[in-house]
């Protein structure tokens, strides 16, 4: 496959999984403090969002102060910040639409179906009802994921949508853990309701609270939420599953089936076995941001290892 194609589809995969992770993470921690603001103060979750979107610096380059409108649109439609939903599906469509000659036909109507959709789309009507254009994306996402695990051969260019996926998903969900720590740390000394409460809308926002309740019953308290989202090899939402996934498509790709040091498929593999023997009391002793940042930045600098190998051309 041609190193151009192949990192059009990576990035595919990316920007698709980008597109689900902020309508679900900012559906969630808005509402959160509206349903609940005895709890969540409307300026740490705001601020919550920003932080996981990872650019404040561009919001308050365009506004002055914290607005839930303006952080909405920001995060949602704005076409001038680069990591908004709309810019997210609007770099996935092209990197579709610049691969349509491989990629099935399906894969290539939804996408575009739904980035028309979410292009015609305006400011007011958006926030007249932000629940209601939520959902949408989530469902175009879902339609979308399904097509390509039910529809796409099981090649190499799937294996490469796939791998950009997993390596989005498992850096949000720490960007994710990274945001809601830090959302705790504002809100100050709290009760037990309130802390979990935390950990709840956590779980919702990676959409892990079904899984939640058959793997804790329920259960909210910071141990097991952690656990459930780094440490659990069965679970999708997990860090640790996503990242052996990974390997797994690297090692579907290669054709060097040996796993020489340095490569993408040695270095994946030693990061998904570092948190397969982690805990969440070695997590918890090494300090809980330190150890999802270290844990983002080594992912980030396998995606980097990944397009040194696959991706210049």
């Amino acid at each position: 496959m041609l190193s151009r194609i192949a990192n059009n589809l990576f990035w595919l995969g990316r920007y698709l999984e980008r597109v689900e992770d902020t309508a679900r993470f900012v559906e969630v921690q808005y509402y959160s403090f509206l349903d609940a603001p005895f709890i969540h103060k409307e300026e740490i979750a705001l601020n919550s969002i920003l932080s996981m979107l990872g650019n404040p610096d561009y919001y308050y380059s365009t506004y002055k102060r914290l607005n839930e409108k303006d952080i909405l649109f920001t995060a949602t439609l704005d076409r001038n910040n680069p990591v908004s939903i709309i810019s997210s599906l609007s770099f996935a469509r092209e990197n579709a639409r610049t691969t349509r000659d491989i990629l099935s036909e399906d894969l290539w109507e939804a996408i575009n179906k739904f980035y028309l959709f979410l292009k015609s789309y305006g400011r007011k009507k958006f926030l007249k009802a932000p629940f209601e254009l939520f959902e949408e994306v989530i469902e175009n996402c879902f339609i979308i994921n399904g097509i390509i695990d039910r529809i796409i051969m099981k090649d190499t260019g799937w294996a490469f949508i796939k791998l950009g996926i997993d390596i989005e998903r498992s850096a949000q969900l720490s960007r994710m853990i990274i945001a809601k720590l830090e959302s705790i740390e504002k809100t100050g000394k709290s009760s037990k309701v309130a802390e979990n409460f935390h950990w709840r809308t956590l779980l919702e926002s990676a959409a892990a609270l079904d899984i939640n309740k058959a793997v804790n019953h329920r259960a909210t308290d910071k141990e097991k939420v952690i656990e459930l989202l780094t440490l659990n090899l069965k679970s999708p939402r997990s860090i640790a599953y996503n990242l052996q996934k990974i390997y797994e498509y690297l090692m579907m790709i290669t054709l060097e089936k040996e796993e020489k040091e340095g490569t993408p498929e040695f270095e994946a593999g030693k990061l998904s076995s570092r948190l397969k023997f982690t805990t969440v009391q070695d997590i918890f002793g090494e300090g809980e941001k330190e150890f999802f940042s270290r844990v983002l930045n080594d992912i980030y600098k396998l995606a980097l290892i990944i397009e040194k190998r696959y991706f210049v051309y």
